[in-house]
């Protein structure tokens, strides 16, 4: 039954949730866990840990359907080779060869009604890939990015028409041809994808990253000090040009509250350089990486949240700290491409304000329109993105899932 399906998921970058992509997978299995599906999901024990992992029983229940598998263990002889030599790729074949033999070993007690992968790293659906042919059984590709990384655009990537090594143009042409359904997170996305890979265009569809209400939290608005918070990684996004609108957005205002810019996460040389020449050390924290939940709560106790997105044609992605934004209810800055999904979004739905992010003018204006509204007390009437919420929420992206379902099924009675 497509109430209930049984769903076996292959998500290298999964569990501990140690990363943006692992976070995304977490939640999404969390939605799933909480609509009643039964779910197993073979993960990778030795993939990169980005920022702490929670402690605190929030991801408890991903616990019990994981089957998180090492590539190589440390101390073995072919751990301590691998480490060595540097070659990464025959870690990843063996989590492959596990991966299968642990698929094959869940698949002999239960009947799975739907295989899922991710891609994020691209090798993510390579045992779906397999196992999909050995056992017939429907599988759902996922892809968060352009992949493989090569066909990105610039400054990621060289672009649709990059040239890539015939082995994987052969692996992502198999993927493609043989996934029953793909799934972006956006529109713009999905587009850019077939673009080189037009065989997913008639069998693909949009399901967003989620946002849970288990993670909302309530909105505050201090009425002591005026900040905006900027949480995550800021490569290949340099944050030059934003701080540049901040100085600019000082310079034109008066200012009679104190006034904070909050980075949190891993952070380069960049960031330093730029506060120093533009003079704004004594505004801005710099906070290493933090758990999620700790990142969530001083989001929610910030004015404005702000994502710099990286200086792309057209902006395609949609990045995740978007929906976790939309958990704490607070007002967003995006600082995008003038195309692109977040310009979209906010143009439509409000939440906020998307600005040109080449344009320290504009983006000195945008925090102005924050700041008189946050000195009248109506940011939240005004800005508020929990207004979005409903848009991304669990109910949704589950509704999603049971339409391909039901489309997969229908396709597969039509060829008998």
């Amino acid at each position: 039954s497509t109430d209930k399906p049984r769903i076996l998921m292959f998500a290298p970058f999964c569990y501990p949730p140690a990363g943006s992509e692992a976070i995304v997978t977490s939640k999404l299995l969390l939605a799933m866990i909480d609509a009643g599906w039964h779910i197993d999901v073979i993960s990778q024990a030795d993939f990169g840990h980005y920022y702490p992992v929670s402690s605190h029983g929030t991801w408890d229940d991903i616990k019990k359907i994981i089957h998180n598998i090492e590539g190589i263990k440390k101390n073995s002889i072919f751990g301590k080779l691998s480490t060595l030599s540097g070659l990464p790729s025959f870690r990843t074949i063996c989590w492959v060869a596990k991966a299968l033999r642990t698929a094959n070993r869940l698949s002999a007690k239960i009947k799975y009604d739907f295989i899922l992968s991710r891609a994020a790293p691209q090798y993510g659906h390579l045992p779906a890939l397999i196992f999909s042919q050995w056992s017939k059984i429907p599988w759902i590709a996922n892809w968060s990015d352009p992949m493989p990384p090569q066909k990105a655009p610039l400054p990621y990537g060289q672009g649709p028409s990059a040239l890539l090594p015939v082995y994987l143009q052969e692996y992502c042409n198999a993927v493609v041809k043989n996934a029953s359904w793909h799934t972006f997170p956006s529109e713009r996305l999905r587009r850019y994808f077939s673009s080189y890979m037009s065989e997913c265009g008639d069998k693909s569809s949009i399901i967003p990253h989620v946002a849970l209400e288990r993670f909302r939290s309530r909105p505050m608005n201090s009425p002591n000090e005026f900040s905006l918070c900027h949480p995550g990684s800021l490569t290949m996004r340099g944050p030059y040009i934003f701080l540049e609108g901040a100085r600019l957005f000082l310079r034109n205002t008066k200012m009679d509250v104190p006034f904070k810019i909050k980075f949190i996460g891993l952070h380069s040389s960049d960031l330093q350089n730029a506060s120093q020449k533009l003079n704004l050390e004594s505004l801005i924290s710099i906070e290493g990486v933090k758990r999620y939940e700790e990142t969530q709560e001083i989001c929610a106790n910030s004015s404005v949240l702000v994502i710099i997105e990286a200086d792309c044609e057209e902006g395609i992605f949609f990045p995740s700290k978007f929906v976790d934004f939309l958990q704490t209810g607070r007002p967003i800055l995006a600082i995008s491409p003038v195309v692109g999904t977040l310009k979209d979004i906010i143009s439509q739905y409000g939440g906020g304000i998307a600005v040109d992010r080449s344009s320290p003018g504009a983006i000195a204006n945008a925090i102005q329109k924050f700041y008189i509204e946050w000195k009248k007390r109506t940011l939240e009437e005004k800005y508020s993105s929990s207004r979005l919420f409903n848009l991304f929420s669990e109910k949704q992206v589950i509704e999603k899932y049971i339409e391909i379902f039901s489309l997969i099924k229908s396709r597969q009675n039509n060829i008998r």
